[in-house]
């Protein structure tokens, strides 16, 4: 298992009057999602623990205060957590004692 960090750069970019941002959804999914944070305020950097090896992707939406996304989504190239290695005890000698 691996730990994934997400760091969005951002512009600022206006909207109509009365709009109330409420930050940005940060999620990352390979088949599945791995559980979307909303993140308020900069820096936007979201960090996802125990991520299981497989491809994955990285999206970013900032959304206003009912969960409606203002703008387009982002989204990263993919990119591979690999299984880690596995230690094997191989026989490097062998001793017989006869009594």
């Amino acid at each position: 298992m691996s730990t994934v960090i997400v760091t969005v750069a951002t512009t600022s970019t206006p909207f109509p009057a009365g709009t109330i941002a409420a930050g940005i959804v940060i999620s990352i999914a390979d088949q599945t999602l791995v559980a979307p944070q909303t993140v308020t305020s900069a820096p936007y950097t979201a960090t996802f623990d125990n991520v299981a090896p497989g491809t994955y992707t990285a999206t970013a939406q900032a959304v206003d205060h009912a969960g409606a996304p203002l703008g387009s989504a982002i989204t990263s190239t993919s990119f591979t957590i690999s299984a880690p290695d596995v230690n094997v005890d191989i026989p490097q000698s062998i001793t017989v004692t006869v009594q």
